[in-house]
């Protein structure tokens, strides 16, 4: 028998609770993913014209998160420090801890302004995938030097529009949910621009999605939206380290 077999199989023999409440969970996040996905991508040649930065369709995706929130009590949002996110005419870039799959879900509950930098092969999934690109989401494959170029390139264009932007400094998801070694991408990028960084700390969502399973867990996710750091007086490192300390403050 294969380990992913095994993560599967042993869940099912121990606790049928646990498994049924995952049924119950996938089944509706699949079934949302696919509402949501579908009316974006129907509704964009609509939107586009009169929004070409496809802010309207990011407000869906926002729904689609909420909405799986709505449907799954045993996964509780609390957002501290709301009142640091920015309005419509101010651009940051926010940078996130990365400790699961359910991270974006999470950032979403924000329901502010932002696109993110995600892995191309999401992208590829149909329907979803579809409706990701359809908003103008980032895909990025850091194996490869010109797909980071070029996710870098549609980066600053949602930045010069207007529109913040989501990085997750780790690059990939936490194994023990303990914050990872920063890449300075995200800050190089705040600092060429002038732009402040406004870090974000989730905790909780390890706990959520574990990585390596498929069962998810009864557990309450905090999110803390931090105060933003002025680029201005401060190196790209300096920038980095404030912001990682920002995010470390809140986690458990």
């Amino acid at each position: 028998m294969s380990q992913t077999q095994k993560k599967i199989i042993e869940p099912l023999k121990k606790e049928p609770a646990h498994v049924l409440r995952g049924i119950y969970t996938w089944t509706n996040i699949i079934i949302l993913s696919v509402f949501y996905s579908s009316t974006i991508i129907l509704l964009f040649p609509f939107v586009y014209p009169f929004d070409k930065e496809r802010h309207f369709l990011h407000k869906l995706a926002s729904l689609w998160a909420i909405s799986i929130g709505k449907f799954n009590p045993w996964w509780v949002f609390n957002i501290r420090g709301r009142e640091n996110l920015v309005n419509k005419d101010e651009v940051v870039i926010y940078v996130a801890n990365h400790q699961s799959q359910a991270d974006i879900l999470a950032l979403f509950m924000l329901s502010t302004r932002f696109r993110w930098l995600s892995k191309a092969s999401l992208f590829k999934i149909p329907i979803f995938g579809w409706g990701m690109t359809a908003v103008g989401y980032v895909p990025v494959d850091r194996s490869s030097k010109a797909s980071s170029e070029k996710s870098i390139k549609l980066s600053i264009r949602h930045l010069k529009k207007g529109t913040p932007m989501i990085f997750f400094p780790e690059g990939t998801r936490s194994k023990t949910g303990a914050l990872g070694e920063f890449k300075m991408g995200a800050f190089r990028l705040a600092k060429s621009l002038n732009i402040a960084i406004v870090p974000i700390t989730v905790d909780g969502c390890a706990d959520m999605l574990p990585k390596g399973s498929i069962w998810p867990k009864v557990t309450q996710v905090t999110i803390t939206v931090h105060p933003k750091i002025d680029s201005n007086n401060l190196t790209a490192s300096e920038l980095m380290l404030k912001a990682k300390e920002a995010i470390s403050s809140k986690l458990k």
